[in-house]
């Protein structure tokens, strides 16, 4: 079953037993605008216990806040009642919210109006902050008065940049202003949620516009170490893809790599790649090295930091390499120690990287033959590390 199809069944059952019930917020603006949705939201006068006695299923998602989530066919669709929201305490909840019979009322709540449009079930669209006409002039404006949506909650400001990202629009001047007078109140977010929307933003179609209007707003300043990404305003920072390549492009200047990982929070995978690419860039690795020591997936993530840094275009390109692990070399680790006359110790594990390096490189054949020669030339000059 379809999610739309699924969602009527939701919107259905809402409206035979005497209730108002829409789809709202982002999947209809994404519908309007002939995109893909991938989940469902629907708004309604139901209360909580009343949604959760119509239907068999449900997760108490966010009960306090009206929220139920219905499971028709393992599909979960987020339902939550009409609902008015006091003045917000931590800059991210309200201090009370209320239920209300007024769809309008909740619409009011919303961050902008592309996504304060709701669609009943018969496609009939309501449209109280003229959200269609902002849709038409592809640009995000804030429901009533930025400045305060923004305090309310300033991560707002930087999902409205991801949207630009996404969606390729403009943000509307009063709205752009507002940035430029609150974005400090960023300092207020978690860095949990800050991350996930500048994930968000790096892998828009059209990032390069949101990533201007970060670089060039209280927000840069107010997000930590995000300073660090004013040294490439000049750059093209939307050849970036992945979040993950703009904060490893961020800790490629940091001084203290431990605190930078420290302050956000990564993945054990996200900090090996982050400090990964570091180690890329101080040693000024050649890309086959990286490709061979770090694999593919590194190697691409670099690729795409070396575009920035050097304001090129160049594709990425797989090199066939002549060996893919260090298990390939042509000689055995005792045959290595017969060369060097000497017991194993560090000096090994330095030594086979050199080898790895050199036949990598292609200035090494990988022969038992070459790699001895190699080895003896080495000889007691040698740095071993007992």
């Amino acid at each position: 079953m379809s999610l739309i199809r699924v969602g009527k069944v939701v919107l259905n059952r809402l409206i035979e037993n005497g209730y108002e019930a829409y789809f709202v917020g982002g999947m209809v603006r994404d519908r309007l605008l002939g995109r893909d949705i991938y989940d469902i939201d629907i708004t309604t006068s139901a209360k909580p216990d009343v949604v959760i006695g119509l239907f068999e299923k449900t997760i108490q998602t966010g009960i306090k806040h009206g929220t139920v989530t219905v499971m028709i066919e393992g599909i979960p669709v987020e339902v939550t009642t009409f609902r008015v929201e006091e003045a917000y305490e931590d800059f991210r909840r309200p201090s009370e919210v209320r239920f209300t019979s007024s769809l309008i009322e909740d619409l009011k709540r919303r961050d902008f109006t592309v996504n304060a449009i709701a669609e009943s079930i018969d496609g009939t669209l309501e449209d109280p902050f003229h959200g269609l006409k902002d849709l038409s002039n592809r640009q995000i404006k804030a429901v009533g008065e930025a400045k305060e949506r923004f305090i309310e909650d300033p991560l707002r400001m930087l999902r409205g940049l991801r949207f630009m990202s996404k969606l390729g629009f403009e943000l509307e001047d009063e709205t752009s202003k507002a940035i430029g007078e609150v974005g400090a109140l960023i300092e207020h977010i978690s860095k949990e949620r800050i991350k996930k929307e500048i994930e968000g933003m790096v892998s828009g179609e059209f990032s390069l516009k949101a990533f201007n209007l970060l670089i060039h707003t209280p927000l840069c300043d107010s997000i930590t170490y995000f300073k660090e990404l004013k040294r490439y305003s000049s750059s093209n920072l939307a050849r970036l893809e992945e979040g993950v390549e703009l904060f490893a492009l961020i800790g490629l200047t940091v001084e203290e790599m431990e605190d930078y990982l420290k302050a956000w929070p990564f993945s054990n995978v996200e900090k090996r790649m982050i400090k990964a690419i570091r180690e890329c860039y101080d040693k000024q690795l050649p890309p086959q090295y990286i490709q061979y020591k770090y694999k593919e997936d590194l190697a691409l993530h670099y690729h795409r930091i070396q575009n920035v840094l050097k304001q090129s275009v160049e594709k990425f390109e797989l090199r066939e390499l002549p060996i893919t692990d260090r298990k390939e070399l042509a000689i055995e680790v005792a045959d290595i120690i017969q060369c060097i006359n000497h017991p194993k110790g560090p000096w090994l594990s330095q030594l086979l990287e050199a080898l790895e390096f050199e036949v990598v490189m292609g200035t090494l054949e990988n022969e038992v033959v070459s790699l001895r020669n190699y080895i003896q030339q080495l000889g007691e000059g040698y740095e071993i590390k007992k």
